[in-house]
């Protein structure tokens, strides 16, 4: 009976990585809002690499979001949230099933990015390009694949 009640204490201790994580999700979302709201003035080849970068940031509001949601569900309690799942957690495996689909997303966003700047000298540097949005495709099939 102790070793229950003592368990049931320290799951509360979680609580701390919660909170630094939201508060990293706000962190991370109002610097996302500050980087599209800078290049609204901006013509569009300054505003563009602005809007991406505040794409990042937003996804990686979203990162801490969702793992600090998920650890709330898995250890202090169910959260009854009219999101229709997209923050539900079952397990741990489910939890970073969600985040590894939100990484991939921002590696995505991280190789845009480097293709704006991108200039080619040679055909290779073409076909390694190529290669390389294959290979982002390919990626993002099989964080879908499972669905």
């Amino acid at each position: 009976m102790r070793l229950e009640i003592l368990a049931n204490l320290v799951r509360w201790s979680m609580l701390l990585p919660v909170l630094g994580l939201l508060l990293g999700a706000f962190y991370f979302a109002w610097h996302a809002l500050k980087e599209a709201a800078g290049a609204l003035g901006q013509d569009l080849e300054t505003a563009l690499p602005a809007l991406v970068g505040a794409v990042d940031l937003a996804l990686l509001a979203a990162v801490f979001l969702i793992f600090s949601l998920g650890l709330f569900e898995l250890f202090i309690r169910r959260l009854d949230l009219p999101l229709e799942n997209v923050l539900s957690v079952e397990s741990l495996a489910d939890l970073k099933g969600k985040l590894g689909q939100v990484i991939v997303m921002i590696l995505v966003v991280k190789f845009f990015e480097k293709a704006m700047a991108f200039k080619p000298e040679a055909a290779l540097d073409f076909l390694l390009f190529a290669g390389g949005v294959a290979l982002l495709a390919v990626a993002l099939w099989l964080t879908r694949a499972k669905e």
